[in-house]
Order: structure tokens, then C-alpha cells, then sequence
């Protein structure tokens, strides 16, 4: 009897595996895109903004200041990605999860700046990677609507 309790039991967790590993969760709706992903994005770009953005954070920086209009560009078009997000859900055309994704890593990847102190990098070494997150938020922005 206790054999055939276990060849039942075992069989019952092959069975929630088998529903867990192929039955996809649940699958983001245009709504969940549009209300849940917009907070999301503007939580990120809230953590950015609470500490002065990126032009806030080089004017801090007596090394970086006379860089900053490169923050204060980045800052910007990081808001018109946000933006150009919130007017595709409100004009009822829902923008895809990728593009969700995609704003969400420049945000993560500004976020980044905020690691370390300026003051303690090598200024070109960090210039470097300001550009080179000014040049994939351009880049993203060529790809999207006015």
C-alpha cells in the first residue's frame, strides 16, 4: 500500500514541475505594460532625480562640473524616453515589453553613476561611459516616434 502512496506522490510532483516549467506565468497584459511599467519606469527616474540627476550629481563634482551639460542632456532625454512611453499607452498604442526593458536598463545603467564618487574616478574613464550612455539613449530615441 505504502508503494503505491509513494508512486502517487511521486507522480504528483512530476506533475507540479511539469505545470511549473511549462505553463508560462502570467503574461503582461497592454494594461499591466501601461500602468505597471510606466510606474516602474518613473520610480527609476525618480531614485535618478531625488539625488539631483545627473547633471546634479557632475555640478557636485569640482572635477566633473564643466562637464555637466552632458548630465543635463542625458537627464532630459532620459524624461522624453519616459515620455514617448506614456503618450504610446495613452494614445492606445501600447508600446512592446522590449521597449519597457530597453528604458529600463539606460535608467539602470544611469543609476550607475551614482556608485561611486566622481571625485575619486579617472575623469576620462567616467566621461567615457557618459557618452556611451548618451550615445544607446540617442540611439533608442532615432528608433521611437516623436
Amino acid at each position: 500500500m505504502s508503494s503505491s502512496k509513494t508512486k502517487l506522490r511521486m507522480k504528483l510532483i512530476f506533475l507540479a514541475l511539469y505545470v511549473l516549467i511549462l505553463i508560462p506565468g502570467k503574461t503582461a497584459s497592454a494594461a499591466d505594460i501601461c500602468i505597471e511599467g510606466l510606474k516602474e519606469l518613473h520610480g527609476s527616474q525618480g531614485v535618478i532625480q531625488d539625488k539631483g540627476g545627473v547633471w546634479g550629481y557632475l555640478e557636485q563634482s569640482k572635477p566633473l562640473r564643466s562637464e555637466s551639460l552632458i548630465g543635463l542632456q542625458i537627464d532630459g532625454k532620459l524624461q522624453r524616453l519616459i515620455s514617448i512611453f506614456e503618450n504610446l499607452c495613452s494614445e492606445g498604442k501600447i508600446p512592446t515589453a522590449s521597449l519597457h526593458s530597453q528604458i529600463l536598463d539606460l535608467l539602470g545603467d544611469t543609476r550607475m553613476v551614482f556608485n561611486r564618487s566622481g571625485d575619486r574616478r579617472k575623469k576620462e574613464v567616467f566621461l567615457e561611459s557618459l557618452n556611451a550612455l548618451h550615445k544607446k539613449i540617442n540611439i533608442l530615441l532615432e528608433k521611437l516616434p516623436n
